[in-house]
């Protein structure tokens, strides 16, 4: 174009070519993609944290003109050490420090002392910025949690110990035994042990009080051992959750009563369930299933052995295990009319001696719809989205090391109601076909087990981990379920736990089931709280499929009852439960500051345990320690495509060459 000439001048016509010829150049560049790189540098102060033990022990045993004088001179120290250049930043047990800025105003009310937790914090958050140093400012009294002084931290601790490490004069309810399951119409102990220090030779008169009313009373002599025992016997006719009180009265002179009372919750049932193990032949999986369920004193278990007699059913069963049941030769046929006909939810066991066209009828929740004599080798797999009951966090990775076992090989086809509980896994390949199955839909809820290999698994897991705690808690907790729902309630609702602890939120979750026992979703469930005192609240939320049901938050001890009611299909149903809500109360157990845990801990970081009077001595080993400021280079990579002031480049050269072609008349 700007070689042929035009209306400009020779200079101005080279110019407006190479702004042309660049601006095509520079498109033309970004095919190859470039990219840009950038080394930015920044200096990372050294951080010095502040980290106060801010439990209930503390202020309870602390005086308190002392506590807020010593915690005031740490607040200046921590500005003195910020005038000297270090940054400093205060942390606490709270889960957002964000908020304490001044440790004198910081509430002393942490349920429990986790040490490990709280230096274990100041790791994680500042593990990449420069952490130089950790003021544990504490009374050294640790009750939850590994302890400290034999962890390894990435920063030296400099202990602050607050406290007093001189016995006070106190008696201590140390302990409160008790069955928590206990059967109507039978005697249970509660046993109380009692320490003391400075009453030997007195008596204490130590009350057990149910409801708030004292129901037995003993008399003890606190002797020079410093300990003493006590039991009272108790009865109970009513079933239900019972909440008792053991207190021990005041002494004179005594330190404090905060010590002085425990709680004891515990449930009162009417008797056991009994449950069913039938198998077609002798196999190593009904001593497997009969040892786990034994673990269970809630449960009364019953094997019997084919060939089968009449069965009598004397007393009626909660549940029914049925090994290879249906059977390719009739055996227990009868057994299985006869449970069917009693509607008792049951377990069935697959494995090579199933009649499968008699199992399919039963649509027990899973089908196999053409069966083969092959098998497939496949490995457990935990479904973490089951919710039926919990499982404990080692559960995922011991269920993983359990040995393949023998799955008959076809077309498995799970019922839409049915719930996976296990997953099969062949070989490295995780699937999503079944293993083990919940059914809780009518006419009888019912679980399938595939496999009847499952001794394996017993045996393995207390090999290797000395004990078969997740197996059994499996079997346990399968059986239970299938056992409990025998009532088909259209409307379920239930705690996520039976007890709670003060310092956790109460949350309840509901099930709601129509005519045929499908779980829908959709209703507002109203529910009336009740506290032991008789005080109601009201309550509602929304049945949602994967909702998070009812959240009540923290909650005052005590024995907790509700009532709830929904409508489905225009008509109404309530459900009734309870839960109780206990306080540990660890932190008025010990009434003397434990500073030898701190002497250990500063004496493996390498520093020296510090005291109020001494906070001069610990700025000093503070900045004589000569912390160094981090130089930290920052390479950054950027696509040139992703860069802004590119574009803008093209764009101011298109528009010069634009504006010079119309200045000069022609475009």
């Amino acid at each position: 174009m700007y070689r042929r000439g035009g209306p400009w001048p020779t200079g101005l016509r080279w110019f407006l070519a190479s702004l042309r010829a660049l601006l095509v150049t520079l498109v033309c560049f970004l095919l190859l993609e470039p990219y840009t790189r950038r080394i930015r540098q920044e200096e990372v102060k050294p951080k010095v944290v502040l980290a106060l033990d801010n439990s209930q022990s503390v202020g309870l045993f602390t005086q308190k003109e002392d506590l807020t004088r010593t915690l005031q001179r740490v607040d200046a120290l921590a500005e003195r050490l910020r005038e000297k250049g270090l940054e400093v930043v205060n942390q606490t047990f709270q889960a957002g420090d964000t908020a304490v800025t001044s440790l004198a105003q910081t509430p002393l009310n942490a349920p429990v002392t986790n040490l490990h937790a709280l230096l274990e914090k100041g790791n994680q958050t500042y593990h990449n910025q420069n952490l130089a140093a950790t003021v544990l400012i504490s009374d050294g009294i640790h009750n939850q949690g590994p302890t400290p002084t034999f962890q390894m931290y990435d920063a030296p601790i400099y202990p602050l110990a607050l406290g007093d490490t001189v016995a006070q004069r106190d008696v201590v309810l140390e302990e409160v035994q008790y069955n928590k399951i206990n059967y109507t119409g039978t005697s249970f102990p509660v046993v109380a042990r009692v320490r003391h220090n400075g009453f030997t030779g007195t008596n204490a008169t130590i009350l057990l009080q149910e409801n708030g009313k004292t129901v037995q009373r003993k008399t003890v002599a606190l002797p020079r051992s410093g300990t003493v025992q006590t039991s009272f016997q108790v009865t109970s006719g009513q079933t239900g959750k019972k909440h008792y009180q053991v207190v021990v009265q005041p002494l004179t002179a005594e330190f404090t009563t905060l010590n002085n009372r425990r709680h004891a919750y515990l449930e009162v049932i009417k008797g056991k369930l009994k449950i069913l193990v039938a198998a077609a032949a002798p196999h190593p999986d009904i001593k497997a299933l009969r040892s786990a369920l034994l673990t269970n004193q809630l449960l009364e278990v019953e094997v019997v052995l084919g060939p089968f007699q009449n069965p009598s059913f004397k007393t009626p069963y909660d549940a029914a295990i049925l090994h290879q049941i249906p059977h390719t030769s009739g055996m227990g046929t009868e057994w299985l009319r006869r449970l069917r006909a009693a509607n008792v939810p049951s377990l069935y066991i697959l494995g090579p001696q199933t009649d499968f066209n008699a199992f399919n009828a039963l649509q027990a929740g899973v089908q196999l719809s053409r069966p083969s004599p092959q098998f497939d080798e496949v490995q457990p797999i935990l479904n973490n989205t089951f919710r039926r009951f919990s499982t404990e966090p080692i559960a995922q990775a011991r269920i993983r090391s359990w040995p393949p076992a023998a799955v008959t090989y076809g077309d498995w086809q799970i019922a839409p109601a049915a719930e996976v509980i296990l997953q099969q896994q062949v070989g490295t390949v995780r699937t999503t076909k079944p293993l083990l199955v919940y059914k809780p839909a009518a006419p009888t809820p019912a679980a399938v087990l595939l496999t009847d290999g499952s001794w394996q698994w017993r045996l393995t897991e207390a090999v290797d981990h000395g004990s078969s705690q997740i197996y059994d808690e499996l079997m346990t907790h399968l059986v239970q379920l299938l056992a409990n729902r025998r009532n088909q309630k259209r409307l379920h609702v239930y705690p996520v736990k039976d007890e709670f602890e003060t310092s956790e939120g109460v949350a309840l979750q509901a099930d709601v089931f129509n005519a045929v026992q499908e779980e829908i979703f959709g209703q507002t469930v109203s529910l009336t709280l009740t506290h032991g005192g008789g005080k109601q609240t009201r309550h509602t939320f929304r049945h949602e499929q994967g909702g998070e049901g009812l959240r009540l938050g923290n909650l005052p001890v005590g024995v907790y009852r509700y009532t709830a009611s929904t409508r489905v299909e225009n008509q109404p149903y309530t459900d009734t439960g309870e839960f109780i809500v206990q306080e540990q109360n660890l932190e008025s157990l010990l009434a003397v500051a434990d500073h030898r845990l701190l002497s250990q801990i500063a004496e493996r970081s390498e520093t020296r345990l510090y005291y109020p009077a001494q906070l001069a001595q610990l700025e000093q080993d503070l900045l004589k320690a000569n912390f160094k400021t981090v130089l930290r280079s920052h390479q950054e990579e950027k696509d040139l495509l992703e860069q802004p002031w590119f574009y803008f480049l093209l764009l101011g050269l298109a528009c010069t060459e634009w504006a010079l072609r119309r200045f000069y008349g022609s475009l």
